[in-house]
């Protein structure tokens, strides 16, 4: 195991990585089942592919793809190429939305009907229904078929079925039967602006799905029609919740101001930085 754990962080050393040693370790990790960081042995069946996917590493393609799996919020989802790879600050928009949900039925606003928009793997709309008890149905939606057939494995790997419902399409497309009668919209838009993708890392632009990442001039392209178009899908006093970037919070908050059919938008911080917004329909 150490032969094949020092060949392993020597090819990751060589691609250039700033923490060779951390990948190896995640890497080891991942393909383990998450058995190094639960202090047991890593070693599997499948640790005999382990220098082909270091080599994979080496080529600049992400962990995640290599193995398909990847963790969020303590779960590990099937992933692949036509989905983006959940990171730690959507958990924020997961955890917020999950208190605000349990908080409507504390409140007695009865069941609670939620539409995502962009599910890819499914990674938050599977974490919220675990969250959540049977009062809160979810009705997730992809652009893309490939994403979607992606999430559906991982809801029938969490068992979630009777919680979790999947469709394709373009944003509401899909959910002509659900106007005016939604409680609460999430998303994980794509909101980095396109001039900026040249700056991402070979590791992004070249391998995780541009329709997930690109958001227009100015990064908010979908931020404007998700505003605008959520209003025909909420109830009165339903709430539209999602992530945003870095920065983009002054934006955010005037395209709200232009629409003049939301109030009491609100802010939530992740390690000191606005990552998430909420507001309600009037």
């Amino acid at each position: 195991m150490y032969n094949r754990f020092i060949e392993s962080y020597n090819l990751i050393k060589e691609s250039g990585v700033s923490n060779p040693l951390l990948e190896t370790l995640r890497l080891f990790d991942l393909v383990s089942s998450g058995k190094i960081s639960r202090g047991l042995s890593c070693y599997d069946k499948t640790i005999d592919d382990i220098n082909m996917m270091a080599a994979e590493r080496k080529n600049g393609v992400p962990m995640e793809y290599i193995l398909g799996i990847a963790t969020f919020m303590g779960k590990s989802f099937l992933c692949t190429n036509d989905t983006l790879i959940p990171t730690e600050e959507t958990s924020l928009l997961v955890m917020t939305a999950s208190d605000i949900l349990h908080n409507r039925i504390k409140d007695g606003l009865g069941k609670q009907r939620v539409i995502e928009i962009g599910t890819g793997c499914g990674n938050i709309s599977i974490s919220l229904s675990g969250l959540c008890d049977d009062d809160v149905s979810i009705a997730a939606s992809d652009i893309s078929a490939a994403a979607v057939d992606i999430a559906k494995k991982n809801v029938e790997r969490f068992g979630v079925q009777k919680k979790v419902a999947l469709f394709c399409g373009d944003l509401f497309d899909p959910f002509p039967d659900h106007k005016n009668d939604t409680d609460m919209i999430v998303c994980n838009p794509p909101y980095i602006p396109s001039t900026s993708l040249r700056k991402l890392s070979s590791e992004i632009v070249d391998h995780e799905p541009m329709v997930a990442l690109d958001g227009g001039p100015y990064g908010i392209s979908l931020f404007r029609r998700l505003i605008n178009e959520s209003i025909n899908m909420l109830k009165p006093g339903g709430l539209l919740i999602f992530e945003i970037g870095e920065g983009q919070e002054n934006l955010i908050t005037m395209l709200f101001k232009k629409n003049k059919l939301y109030a009491d938008v609100k802010q939530y911080l992740h390690e000191d930085k606005v990552r998430v917004i909420s507001a309600i329909k009037c």
